[in-house]
């Protein structure tokens, strides 16, 4: 297992990685494949109260949120400390929350200029608690509309499912196995993460290798400070390139969390798509549709438009839902992050997403990216 392992980090680093290569843990066999067992979401949509409780009511004994979700079945509150500073609490979610630590992730919402990180996340008593930390464009702490959301991986289902995620806790190692309680592949493999430029690093989610279209990456810094993490490409065997930039857009080491799945960010039956959105459709105009298949019932074409510079609309096809949750991503090289901007119903079987892409400097910029839903 070592060999082949080697073989595949000197193919996507080089030799100068390979040496650091003997301290990877050897692949466990094969487990089942999963299912998150624990999800949760929530949208922010108050960033300047001391504190609030998202809208939640009963109905036929089972509890709703707004444009929320928590298994755990109690109040989600959202406390701002400071300015861009919030502290989620999913009310019962931390009783669930047995098998691992999980990984949580955060990001701007709306058209402005800003971007969001992951402080930390833990139980507290019966809850979880996830603290998140929002920028404006010049790196300043800046209050702003939301998104965050949580998975803990355990148990089996489906064996057409998969997940795989971890935190990278070690930022400036050259190459390292990631911490046991903040990861999980659905493969039973062990993971690795590889630094072979200031942040730039290679990671490893063993689940992907055998996937090649209909995933979905969700990637956050875990920091208080100001730095955006993305994917810059898909590689080989599983392999992600990731590349972090702190407020200015230089590159720099950091701490991320980064997930997997062959759907979408919490493992629902509900259709994801790259768009691959550049200068060569004008404004307003439409980009081609992505076709899609999954196992689900739902099939059809992801209509995708560039309604101006680093704005985009995406039509979901079938998936209609008046609450729900949308994460989007910037892909690439380039000093590019995104994030959603709004969600909609459209007509009475639809759903609509708007996707906001920015610089370093806050500007608007045209970039491929990714997007999901779920409800």
């Amino acid at each position: 297992m070592i060999s082949g392992l080697l073989r595949r980090i000197a193919t996507v680093l080089g030799a100068a990685a390979v040496g650091a290569a003997a301290t990877v843990t050897a692949a466990v066999p094969a487990a089942a494949a999963v299912t998150p067992a624990v999800t949760s979401y929530v949208w922010a949509s108050n960033p300047t109260a001391a504190s609030y409780t998202v809208p939640m009511w009963t109905s036929g004994g089972r509890t709703y949120y707004s444009y929320a979700k928590n298994p755990g079945g109690g109040p989600i509150t959202v406390t701002r400390s400071g300015a861009g500073a919030y502290q989620v609490r999913f009310g019962g979610l931390g009783s669930l929350v047995t098998g691992g630590g999980g990984v949580a992730h955060a990001q701007a919402y709306g058209a402005a200029a800003r971007f969001c990180t992951v402080g930390s996340w833990y139980p507290s008593g019966a809850d979880l608690l996830v603290n998140v930390y929002c920028f404006g464009a010049g790196g300043a702490r800046q209050d702003t509309y939301f998104v965050a959301n949580f998975v803990e991986a355990s148990g089996s289902t489906l064996a057409a499912d998969g997940v795989s995620y971890l935190w990278s806790n070690n930022p400036t190692s050259p190459m390292y196995t990631p911490s046991a309680w903040y990861r999980y592949d659905a493969g039973g493999v062990t993971p690795w993460v590889a630094r072979d430029a200031p942040g730039s690093y290679a990671v490893e989610l063993p689940a992907s290798a055998a996937r090649t279209q209909t995933t979905f990456y969700q990637i956050t810094a875990y920091t208080s400070a100001a730095v955006k993490c993305k994917v810059d490409s898909y590689l080989a065997d599983g392999i992600a390139r990731v590349r972090c930039r702190d407020a200015s857009g230089a590159f720099v080491d950091s701490r991320f969390t980064i997930t997997w799945t062959i759907h979408n960010l919490l493992q629902q039956i509900a259709p994801t798509a790259l768009a691959t959105v550049d200068d060569t459709y004008p404004s307003g105009g439409p980009a081609p549709a992505i076709t899609w298949t999954n196992d689900s019932s739902v099939s059809g074409d992801y209509a995708v438009t560039r309604t101006g510079t680093g704005r985009y609309e995406m039509v979901f096809p079938q998936i209609i839902d008046y609450s729900g949750h949308a994460v989007a991503y910037a892909l690439g090289y380039q000093d590019a992050h995104c994030h959603v901007q709004y969600w909609h119903p459209v007509g009475t079987t639809d759903m609509k997403v708007g996707v906001t892409c920015l610089n370093s400097a806050g500007s608007p910029v045209n970039t491929p990216f990714t997007v999901g839903f779920t409800w």
